[in-house]
């Protein structure tokens, strides 16, 4: 008994020096990879990074047992939309917006193996089982994924609960994984460009538009037509099956609304902002890129959405960031 204390007790030191290890080394390379294969139980989630991604394309590993995030540039952007966009809200006003830190953002949205191999769940709607690894996991809420104790903490801190969804991915990679701010999710969305979708490309319509069908699910194709035990020619897709935008990222127009952290507000302001942390408390928690029963015009780059932190959706999900250090 006293050895398998003693083995216990080494298992436990081995992978907390582990996790701190990675903590304090500097990741510099363009993508960040998380391994997730060993599952719930698992003492750490080995940490690797790429220079580029692979010549042939994401496999399915980074889509379901593996998750991937690419490191954005700090710079500065016009966040919202003109006047005469196509499709625009009064919550849009443009403003100039400077995010002053490198960060990494996923690839792809959470997927539905992703959080299995994470809280040991299936939570989704869509659960045809021939499918469903590669889908967006939906049906989580913002409280699911940070926490209703600690979590709901932001801005005043970036605390998340323990048993939440990253307080088990930040205590098994020893790296500070989160939910985008706002600003951070619009410029990765944009990814440089300064139209309606992150191709470069306006809406002809805010209804059915064929530029929108490029890039992600929505209403108009596959959207209207889900069911919980459909494959992905309806309703969610598998996560990649679009356009990526010029930083490579893909599914930011459509598929799942994505949690951000930020208090929604309906109006952001036209004045310059540098690391905008959103409102100071509110009741809806902000949702942004539209989704599979979108219409084209609320999934624009600068549509904003809200939602009760508690809520759960099945057209609903997230992806991470992380703050280069």
């Amino acid at each position: 008994m006293q050895n398998k204390k003693a083995c216990l007790s080494y298992g436990f030191m081995f992978g907390l020096l582990l996790a701190l290890s990675v903590q304090a080394a500097p990741i510099s390379e363009e993508y960040l990879v998380v391994d997730l294969s060993a599952g719930p139980e698992a003492a750490s989630y080995p940490i690797s990074t790429l220079a580029a991604a692979p010549a042939g394309g994401w496999a399915d590993e980074y889509k379901t047992t593996k998750m991937v995030l690419r490191k954005i540039p700090a710079g500065s952007f016009t966040m919202g939309s003109p006047t005469d966009e196509l499709g625009r809200y009064d919550n849009e006003t443009q403003h100039q917006v400077t995010l002053t830190k490198d960060f990494y953002v996923g690839v792809f949205e959470v997927t539905q193996k992703q959080w299995e191999l994470v809280k040991g769940s299936w939570p989704s709607y869509f659960t045809n089982a021939d499918c469903r690894d590669s889908r967006p996991v939906e049906q989580v809420s913002y409280d699911d994924i940070r926490g209703s104790s600690a979590g709901a903490g932001w801005p005043g801190n970036n605390a998340v609960d323990s048993d939440s969804f990253l307080g088990r991915l930040q205590a098994k990679t020893g790296l500070d994984f989160d939910l985008p701010t706002e600003a951070q999710w619009e410029y990765a969305c944009q990814a440089g460009t300064t139209t309606a979708l992150n191709s470069g490309k306006n809406l002809t319509s805010t209804g059915s538009c064929p530029n929108m069908s490029e890039v992600g699910r929505y209403w108009f194709n596959g959207g209207s037509g889900s069911s919980s035990g459909g494959d992905t020619s309806v309703g969610t897709a598998k996560v990649g099956s679009y356009l990526p935008n010029q930083w490579g990222l893909y599914d930011m127009h459509g598929n799942v609304w994505e949690w951000c952290l930020d208090w929604y507000q309906s109006e952001l302001g036209s004045s310059t902002q540098i690391d905008p942390r959103g409102a100071a408390g509110g009741s809806n928690r902000v949702d942004r890129g539209g989704s599979l029963d979108s219409n084209a015009d609320t999934c624009r780059s600068a549509c904003r959405g809200r939602f009760w932190p508690s809520i759960r959706f099945n057209n609903v999900g997230f992806r991470l960031v992380r703050a280069v250090p």
